[in-house]
């Protein structure tokens, strides 16, 4: 039994993961953290929480993650933040995205459904801002969702439909009573974070930074809404430790709002370059499956209402922390290695 009240991190070990864990012992509880490494990095982990105490294996291993919550816990809570990400990996395989989603989430409610109740962690739930149908103002979370069956380009945002389903439809409510939350997270990115999984502000600072051009698809008028992953991490801490939130799903994102024409003028204004250095390509022609999101910005008045989402950065911040985490790594605007897919900067979450 540990004194100390104890979260489960499911890919703990990526991004928001490894920034939550840091964020999670900052605050004097324990963390262990479960991942494949598929898509984390143990040693990033290590350098920013030395102190989560870091299990390799498959979550869709369910033995093995109930035989973690029984000898390992008990857990306070379950912060699941495993599955597969980016625009890009969805497009190049979206029934491996959607199948891997519904494997996670079958396994996890599985075992957590299998606890006796009183031993039962409350359960926090990645999703995401896909889920919703475009719309031209803010999204609240009682806004229009996207179909289950979701193809190609909409393949995850789909499964991520699919598993708040999954959730909600089988008993996880933890001790107290509180079913699960489906966290609709809003283009998290900061300090850090890999171009290669297909965000398009670390794309943008890795092109600017290697003297290439921009690529802006469409007519780059598309609005986006930022958050630092550090202010969601935070806000995931306090979210934890208050535990005051209803059971359904929650948005969590910034105010870091723009078109990204202008993120990508913002960019190439912060390298000291001209803001004619874009090139306006066509998606379709990189992925005629493609499909644009005109509009993405999160409504957080449920958020607030928690105490949350209160303090978060701008734009220019989110930017100018970026470019200098880029400057400090030798490797990340090197001009010699082969030009990345247009593919992968689509302006997407």
């Amino acid at each position: 039994m540990h004194e100390t009240p104890s979260i489960l991190i499911p890919g703990g070990a990526g991004f928001i993961g490894r920034e939550c864990a840091r964020d999670l012992l900052t605050r004097g509880l324990r963390v262990v953290v479960i991942d494949d490494l598929s898509a984390g990095d143990e040693r990033e982990l290590a350098c920013m929480a030395p102190g989560a105490e870091f299990l390799r294996f498959d979550l869709r291993d369910q033995s093995e993650l109930s035989a973690v919550l029984l000898d390992a816990g008990p857990f306070h809570t379950v912060l699941h933040l495993a599955g597969r990400v980016g625009v890009s990996r969805v497009l190049q395989d979206p029934q491996g995205c959607r199948s891997l989603t519904r494997e996670l989430a079958q396994s996890l409610a599985g075992a957590l459904g299998n606890l006796p109740r009183a031993q039962r962690p409350r359960l926090l739930a990645a999703s995401t801002s896909e889920v919703y149908l475009d719309s031209p103002g803010p999204l609240d979370e009682n806004a229009p969702l996207r179909s289950p069956d979701g193809q190609g380009r909409w393949a995850y945002a789909g499964s991520r439909v699919e598993a708040e389903g999954l959730f909600d439809r089988v008993d996880l409510a933890d001790r107290e009573g509180r079913g699960p939350i489906h966290l609709r997270f809003f283009n998290v990115t900061g300090p850090g974070h890999d171009p290669a999984v297909g965000m398009v502000l670390p794309r943008f600072i890795q092109a600017a930074q290697a003297g290439r051009l921009l690529p802006v698809y469409g007519d780059g008028l598309q609005e986006r809404t930022f958050a630092h992953v550090r202010d969601i991490a935070r806000d995931l801490g306090d979210l934890i430790e208050r535990c005051n939130a209803p059971a359904g799903p929650l948005n969590l994102g910034g105010v870091a709002h723009t078109t990204v024409l202008g993120l990508a003028q913002m960019v190439l204004m912060e390298a000291g370059r001209s803001v004619g250095d874009i090139e306006c390509l066509d998606p379709r022609e990189v992925h005629p499956s493609f499909e644009e999101v005109r509009h993405r910005a999160p409504q957080l008045n449920r958020a607030r209402q928690l105490g949350l989402a209160l303090a978060h950065c701008s734009l220019s911040q989110l930017v100018e922390e970026m470019f200098a985490s880029a400057a400090d790594d030798p490797t990340a605007a090197d001009p010699s290695s082969p030009r990345p897919s247009p593919l992968c900067a689509l302006p997407a979450s």
